[in-house]
Order: structure tokens, then sequence, then C-alpha cells
């Protein structure tokens, strides 16, 4: 193993280097401190690695995104959303008896305790679906108590539960806020197809039919947003879990991390600038003109992905699959819009150039508007297409065992040594 020597103020001190599977080489630092007396200062940790994980791995420099070794392609068009989740958190594709199990699980235990629906009443109909949904996969812990060791002990698998009962919580939080009564899933059902019909059904009119294709390309899209390394909300996770927080509270913090614009916001922006070319009856071409001249940014708008420094193969993907479900589809206003805009922005070179292609955000707030869920719920939809790979980074601390409580430190640059005034002598 190759050492990485650094030297300060006359004095040498060794550090050994991890390599990856990949051959990507980091440095151990923890016992930096220790060693040197020095910290190492990397403001939103872009070059600090917070672990060693399988899950799964980003290549910006060329890229590339693989769970648990699969490309993401392969997986978004042979596999399942409920799949993947198994690939994620337990680290191999099912088998057959396998996978049955898993989905006859998510299907048993997709319903939520009665009580928990008087937790809804205490929101207005206007609350945030964040705060709604953090709330009630919080106030799951009050009904699972134990330990997740202890339950596994018991045959109970509390990931599972969450992953079946999410999108109950989810649907009945879009219900409670337009005043319609609940929906309860269906255990014949398969999962995403669940999901649509419980937000869609109005008992009045009967159940809401969920064609395939719907269900296909809702399979796909949570593919997609399944996991992508340490992002925010990854990253909440394992801060939080690394006090050896239950699983409930550390996945609410991720559904917080979802909240901001930067993290969770960005499909929205999409079908919101999408809405204003209509709005303003502006040609596309001549809206994107605004773009190019540097009188707007299209970063907040679901271009471009800082996270890659060629074109993120998450947009690769979510392309192929947004052609493939629009060519037989007779297009809406809004889509005939977004594909102006993604035929467009492709063949023009300044956006090329700049990187600045319709990114996953773009398209999943395209095809999240076709599947008619409402802007305020975006970011809903997001969070249960991330939680698998939240569980499965969860899972992989906890596994662990000898993990530290996450404890940076920083560097003060305030005043020292102040004496205190007593009010009354204080300008």
């Amino acid at each position: 193993m190759d050492n990485v020597e650094i030297s300060f103020k006359g004095k040498t001190y060794q550090f050994p280097t991890v390599v990856g599977t990949d051959g990507k080489v980091g440095i151990d630092i923890g016992d930096f401190y220790k060693k040197t007396g020095l910290v190492t200062l990397d403001p939103g940790l872009f070059n600090t690695a917070l672990g060693l994980s399988k899950v799964s791995r980003r290549d910006p420099e060329n890229g590339v995104l693989t769970y648990r070794g699969y490309s993401l392609e392969d997986l978004a068009f042979e596999s399942t959303f409920v799949e993947t989740a198994f690939l994620l958190i337990y680290g191999d594709l099912p088998n057959h008896k396998e996978l049955s199990d898993f989905s006859s699980r998510l299907s048993k235990h997709s319903m939520i305790h009665e009580d928990m629906l008087n937790l809804f009443d205490g929101f207005p109909g206007v609350a945030h679906p964040l705060a709604v949904l953090s709330v009630m996969v919080t106030s799951l812990s009050s009904y699972y108590q134990e330990d997740y060791e202890e339950k596994l002990e018991l045959g109970v698998d509390l990931i599972a539960r969450l992953i079946a009962k999410i999108r109950t919580i989810a649907a009945f939080t879009y219900k409670h806020s337009i005043g319609q009564p609940f929906v309860y899933p269906m255990d014949k059902n398969p999962y995403c197809t669940n999901f649509l019909y419980m937000m869609h059904t109005v008992p009045a009119a009967g159940p809401y039919e969920v064609s395939e294709a719907f269900d296909r390309i809702l399979n796909q899209f949570w593919i997609l947003h399944a996991d992508h390394e340490q992002n925010v909300s990854n990253t909440a996770v394992q801060l939080v879990g690394s006090t050896q927080a239950n699983l409930f509270a550390s996945i609410s913090s991720a559904i917080m991390a979802q909240w901001g614009a930067r993290e969770g916001g960005r499909p929205m922006a999409a079908v919101s600038l999408i809405e204003d070319i209509i709005k303003t009856k502006t040609p596309v071409k001549d809206y994107f003109e605004r773009f190019k001249s540097g009188q707007a940014k299209m970063h907040s708008n679901g271009f471009g992905q800082k996270a890659y420094d060629v074109v993120s193969p998450r947009a690769k993907v979510a392309r192929k699959i947004f052609l493939d479900f629009y060519k037989n589809r007779k297009l809406t206003p809004f889509e005939d819009v977004a594909h102006q805009i993604d035929s467009l922005v492709w063949e023009d070179s300044f956006f090329i150039e700049k990187l600045l292609y319709p990114n996953l955000e773009f398209y999943s707030g395209v095809v999240f508007h076709t599947l008619g869920i409402p802007k305020s719920m975006f970011s809903v939809m997001q969070t249960i297409g991330r939680l698998p790979g939240w569980l499965a980074h969860w899972k992989e601390q906890r596994k662990k065992g000898d993990f530290s409580k996450f404890r940076p430190k920083q560097i003060y640059v305030g005043e020292l040594q102040r004496k205190y005034i007593p009010v009354q002598n204080r300008l």
C-alpha cells in the first residue's frame, strides 16, 4: 500500500491510501489531526469521502452511474423499481422466490395503522407535503419501538415495511391536501400502480384504471432516482444514523433535506418554465434565447448537472425513456413544448458545449405532470424514488457496527477574548 507524505514546519507525516475496486485512490486521514494538529478545510465536502460503500458508484469524469455494479440503463429498461430496491438494500438481484416474497411483503404491509389517520387532521390543507410526510414517517417509530436489529430477530424487516407504507402515506398526504377521502391500497396492484390508484381514485367516480404504460414509466423514473451516491439527502441519513438514531428518524432527516430547492425542487422549476412558455405564448426558440444571451440561468430549471464533468448518465437514460414513451402518445400542448425544448437544446451547440442539457429532473417533471401528479407533490415523488438508496446506505452503515458519530471540526475565524460589558454601559 502506498503512503502519501505531507510536510509541515519541518516535519513529515505519512498517511495510507485506500484504493477502490474501480481504481480510484483516496487518502485515509482518520488520524490527521492527532498526528499533525491540523484540520482539513473542505466546504461542501466535495473532496471528502465519508466512508467505504458498496451501494452505488458515480464516476463524474466519465459519466457513469451504477447500482451495486449494475448499469443504470440496464436496470431502467429491464428491471422494476421493487427489484432494484431489493438490489440496493440487500446487495444482489433477487431470485424468483426472493422477489415474490419481497413483493408480497410490500403488498401485505402497505396499510398504515388507523390511529395515524388522526395525525393528518392536525395539518392544514396547505401544509407542505414534505412536512406531513416527515412527521408521518417519524411517527412510525411509535409503532415499532424496538431497535432495527431486535425486530430482525423477530422476523420483522422494518426496511420493507417502510417502503410499503411510504407510498400510502404519500398518497394520503395528497388526498388530505385537496380534501378528498383516503383511498386504501389494493394488495393485488403492483407497487407503482398501487400508488397511482390511491392518488387518483375518487370513490364517487369509481376506481382509477392505471395503464401499463403509466405503471412502467413510473417504475423507470423511480429507478433513476433510487440512488446517486453521496448526495445531500443520503449524507443526512448517515449523519443522523451515526448517532444510532432509529430507522424512521434517520429517513425523516433525508426527507427534510429534500425540501431545499437545490436538492428536490428542480422538477417543479422545469414544469414552471414550460408553463411560462405556454402562458406567455413565446416560441420555444425565442424563449431560450434569453439563456443564450445571459438574461436568465438554466441550472435551477432542470438543465445541466454539476455532479458530472460530462453528460449525466441519468439524463441520457431519462431521455431515451422520454422519447420512447411519448412517440406513440398524442401530445398535449404541455408535452409538445417539452419535446420542442428537448430537440432545441440537444441540437444547439451553445447548450451542449456548456453542458446545459435537459437533466433527469427536467424529464421527471414532464413525466410526473403527464401522470397527473401536481407540482406540489414532485418532491414527494423524488422521496419515494430515493428511499431505497437511503435505506441501503443506512443499513450498510448500521451493519458496520464500528462506525463513529459524525463530528466535523471547524476553523474559527471570529473574535477572541472579548470583555463582557454590562448592558447599561453598552452604547
